[in-house]
């Protein structure tokens, strides 16, 4: 067998892998954590996103899609922040108190009770998303898990979760992405449908 040959046969069955641990994933645990931001954006509350390695891009993947993508004219945005982007934060927290602490240090100056924590973790044991999320139980905030194929710890830490039922961190990952433009896509046809339904209350009657 040909070199090129085993390079072929590598690359399909990772994509045949992917496509079984999309197929696998569970439409009714999405559905859960799609509904979780619908509320949190009703009442005016903010998303903030946390995660290592892969998960912190795919945390500022998801905060900008979701911050900008569903901006609709007449409708308040989405508010949205990824809490891995602040580099200054990040090496002060994980410098002068301990790298489990680099997300509740800044989510105590910034939630509020009523906000959405969002740890992503392929393997829902990163002490600092586990941390993220006792924080957010603690004090009063919606705690919302983008996990690997059994959640790890911080499933028992999550309000709503979805897993990624995938074999390799990286089919794992490519999942979450998935969700994230799911939920980007989710959202802005939540956000352009209220504003319909707004237009459609306010339009003065047809004589």
């Amino acid at each position: 067998m040909s070199e090129a040959t085993d390079r072929q046969l590598e690359i399909s069955s990772y994509l045949s892998r992917l496509r079984q641990a999309i197929s696998d994933v569970s439409a009714t645990d999405l559905v859960w954590v799609a509904e979780t931001l619908e509320r949190a954006y009703l009442d005016g509350r903010t998303l903030y996103i946390c995660g290592n390695g892969g998960s912190a891009a795919t945390a500022s993947h998801l905060a900008v899609d979701i911050s900008k993508n569903t901006r609709v004219p007449g409708r308040p945005p989405v508010r949205t922040m990824s809490l891995v982007d602040h580099v200054p934060s990040l090496t002060a927290w994980a410098n002068d108190v301990s790298y489990a602490e680099v997300f509740t240090g800044q989510l105590a100056g910034l939630a509020e009770p009523g906000d959405v924590v969002i740890g992503i973790s392929t393997s829902g044991n990163s002490p600092n998303v586990l941390q993220a999320l006792r924080y957010g139980r603690a004090n009063g905030l919606t705690t919302v898990g983008l996990l690997g194929p059994d959640g790890g710890l911080a499933r028992e830490l999550c309000d709503a979760y979805v897993l990624a039922p995938a074999q390799s961190i990286e089919e794992q990952e490519d999942v979450h992405m998935a969700f994230a433009h799911i939920l980007t896509r989710h959202m802005r046809s939540f956000v352009r449908d209220r504003q319909e339904a707004l237009a459609g209350a306010t339009a003065p009657a047809v004589q």
